[in-house]
């Protein structure tokens, strides 16, 4: 029985030092500031860091757990009513539907458009082939639904294959809009302490990065980035500022937190609903 527990406890146990550790490295050693607001107290701002602690060891519990899941693609895309523009969500890093299953259901609510979430390829590879996989799903998304184009909305290294796609790919034309949330455009410190091919790429001044910010300008107007002053996996934090397009910054929101996030859904919903721009957060 002790073995029993130590086994299904040991997904949290272990998603509670990674988020540790990287919060004393946000905090310490890769601080770039702009997480304390012009009201804050000393002690608001303890209670906060200690709060957007405990809320991404839950959020990166939950993931632990889902990996454990069959990886499936979320639900097929029924045909959009009219101009309908269908969502397509990218999981992140250790990712799938599963993990995006929340997300999915308040975007679906709040857009009243079809949402579905990808199955992502495998991590290790190369982002641009992942990117290409993603690409093949999505053309036959558009084939089966029928669908003119699709908004893109990618979660970490989800965004940088959603922007890899929009500009790098010949899909690009197809798809509207492309909303990326705590990715690092700008690589992050982190990446370093993986061995694989993707982890490379997401370095700071990796070669795949500095070619895919060299030519953003030409989706001006239709990316957004979403990111957060307390994300513990983007070191530092202001690495997931967009080069290019509007960002939306967030605070005492983390890394995995973001995915649960009222205030995410309301701003993706703002930047997707025709006509409006959305208020910065």
């Amino acid at each position: 029985m002790k073995w029993f527990w130590l086994i299904m406890l040991s997904p949290a146990i272990g998603a509670g030092i990674v988020a540790a550790v990287t919060y004393l490295l946000a905090w310490f050693v890769f601080p770039a500031g702009g997480s304390r607001g012009p009201h804050d107290t000393p002690a608001r701002q303890i209670l906060g860091n200690i709060l957007v602690l405990l809320g991404e060891w839950l959020a990166a519990s939950w993931v632990a757990y889902t990996m454990v899941f069959r990886w499936k693609d979320g639900p097929s895309l029924p045909r959009p009513r009219g101009s309908e523009t269908p969502l397509i969500v990218l999981p992140g890093f250790m990712e799938n539907p599963a993990t995006l299953a929340l997300l999915r259901r308040r975007l679906e609510r709040a857009l009243g458009v079809p949402v579905t979430v990808l199955k992502p390829p495998p991590y290790h590879l190369d982002i641009a082939v992942q990117a290409r996989m993603i690409a093949d799903n999505i053309r036959d998304i558009l084939d089966e639904t029928g669908a003119e184009k699709v908004n893109l909305l990618g979660h970490s290294l989800g965004g940088l294959q959603a922007r890899f796609i929009a500009e790098r790919t010949e899909l690009g034309d197809r798809i509207g809009k492309v909303i990326t949330v705590a990715t690092p455009h700008m690589g992050s410190a982190l990446a370093s302490l993986l061995p694989m091919q993707s982890m490379r790429q997401m370095r700071r001044g990796s070669l795949f990065l500095e070619e895919l910010n060299r030519d953003g300008p030409s989706r001006k107007g239709q990316l957004y980035g979403i990111c957060s002053t307390h994300d513990n996996l983007v070191l530092p934090w202001n690495c997931s500022l967009s080069p290019h397009g509007d960002n939306f910054i967030l605070r005492f929101q983390g890394h995995t937190t973001l995915l649960f996030s009222r205030q995410l859904v309301e701003i993706v919903s703002n930047i997707l609903e025709e006509g409006r721009k959305p208020p910065h957060a």
